[in-house]
């Protein structure tokens, strides 16, 4: 947070100064030490580059030594001889007394790396220090590759499936690593270039630019989100990418410019997700055969509003499938069957048929069980 996450905790203030990188380097090994004695791994995500100061401490640890489990958070705040504690999710902040200055403070934000003691810790690990490090450096690549279905978030980098995207955001993200050098190469990054580190915001963007996917006309036809724009006005290296280098830099990428299908079909053939791939496009057709169904049933029903709302979900909780063949079942059903997946496709005629012969049959016996539930729930009130 930049040092500011205590500044509206007391009424007059309270003083975080920003700190040299001599004094950030000595206190950041100091701490490290300590925390080292309470989790398995500990590190500072590499700031951006070329920072002349720093306006807090960041600390990412994964895997909780056994006996600190209970109230580790606490067992931090007096570890570190925290006089602040401001608690943020998964991240805590903790107000230490500066070293040189008095009734100042030092801020220490200290995160617990998503899949904490899961078999993926290590994994995630890795891969959320990637995420986290040189500033803004994963948005920056975010920004750029979104429209061509690429995705990284705090459990890997994911391909967007485009079919199911429009309806389940989460769903269509195709999981292809979280190894941030199978990442780089698969964006056409150098990895070397990368550990060794930039010099400038100019050696970070240049950097990015020479991706296999990067193209300034992909650039320019993003979608801006809310949290965009917040970034931008926020955040310095982020704001002068897309203001400054961007419209300077225009022959950005020229060269093939990728289509979002040819990306997918690369990262299906790199990371070998063609069956995961597969499985996903035949829950989609699935899914929409069975709209295809459910809406010819509406359409073909006799009665519209309220009714045609009671009809299908009389159908909905009351018809089962045997052999193909539906069926009035005595009870409600704990999940509706699909449809489409019971019956074979040279009967859907024939089950449209059973339909309108009944509906009315179901809709009362879905009737009658509302009506026996609500006389059961009475009776147990007034005993």
């Amino acid at each position: 947070m930049g040092g500011q996450v205590f500044a509206n905790i007391k009424p007059d203030g309270v003083n975080v100064p920003r700190l040299p990188t001599e004094l950030y380097q000595k206190i950041s090994q100091d701490l490290t030490a300590k925390l080292e004695t309470l989790f398995n791994r500990v590190t500072t995500p590499r700031e951006g580059p070329a920072k002349l100061d720093h306006g807090d401490i960041d600390f990412l640890v994964e895997g909780i030594r056994s006996k600190n489990e209970a109230d580790i958070w606490f067992t931090i705040k007096n570890l570190l001889g925290a006089e602040l504690h401001l608690p943020r999710g998964g991240s805590h902040s903790f107000g230490i007394p500066h070293p040189d200055i008095p009734n100042a403070y030092v801020q220490v934000d200290v995160e617990l790396c998503p899949g904490n003691g899961t078999p993926d810790s290590a994994e995630l690990f890795e891969w959320t220090r990637f995420m986290k490090g040189d500033a803004d450096l994963l948005q920056i690549i975010g920004i750029c590759h979104r429209p061509l279905g690429i995705t990284c978030n705090d459990r890997g980098l994911h391909v967007r499936v485009e079919e199911i995207e429009p309806y389940n955001k989460k769903k269509s993200q195709l999981f292809l690593t979280r190894d941030p050098n199978e990442a780089m190469r698969f964006f056409g990054l150098d990895s070397s270039r990368y550990w060794a580190g930039f010099r400038d915001y100019d050696d970070l963007f240049n950097f990015v630019s020479t991706g296999r996917f990067f193209a300034w006309v992909v650039f320019d036809h993003r979608v801006e989100k809310s949290n965009d724009r917040s970034r931008q006005s926020k955040r310095a290296m982020y704001r002068q990418f897309v203001e400054d280098y961007m419209p300077a830099h225009q022959e950005a990428g020229v060269g093939k410019t990728w289509t979002r299908q040819q990306v997918l079909e690369e990262a299906l053939t790199m990371f070998r997700k063609h069956r995961q791939y597969d499985e996903m496009m035949e829950e989609h057709r699935m899914k929409e055969e069975e709209e295809a169904l459910w809406k010819t049933i509406r359409d073909s029903l006799p009665v519209e509003g309220n009714s045609l709302t009671s009809a299908l979900k009389a159908l909905r909780r009351r018809v089962d499938f045997k052999d193909g063949q539906p069926f009035l079942a005595a009870t409600c059903l704990d999940q509706t069957p699909l449809w489409t997946k019971a019956i074979a496709a040279d009967s859907i005629g024939a089950t449209l048929d059973w339909v309108l012969h009944n509906w009315q049959m179901a809709k009362r016996l879905e009737k009658k069980r509302a009506k026996e539930t609500k006389e059961t729930a009475q009776s147990s009130a007034g005993a």
